[in-house]
């Protein structure tokens, strides 16, 4: 939102030709909230890529692992209320 309006503002400053100072100053506010809207990027990127290494590293092998555990806990269970 405060990016949109420092580049409206950059606009309406170049299209009335106002002060050279003020327009390079408004043009250096809007650079600087870029560069941060870029490290933010970057920043949620690279959480995303380390939640999804976990998932595929840690997690799922475990929840296999859980799965197994329960289905054969079921088999024993199915095979003492059939078969004693």
């Amino acid at each position: 939102m405060e990016h949109e309006k420092k580049v409206e503002l950059v606009r309406k400053l170049e299209m009335r030709r106002a002060d050279y100072v003020k327009t390079e100053k408004a043009k250096k506010e809007v650079e600087k909230l870029e560069s941060q809207m870029m490290v933010a990027s970057q920043t949620i990127d690279s959480t995303s890529a380390e939640i999804v290494k976990l998932r595929e590293i840690e997690l799922y092998p475990q929840l296999i692992e859980l799965v197994k555990g329960l289905v054969f806990s079921f088999s024993l269970v199915h095979f003492s209320i059939f078969y004693t």
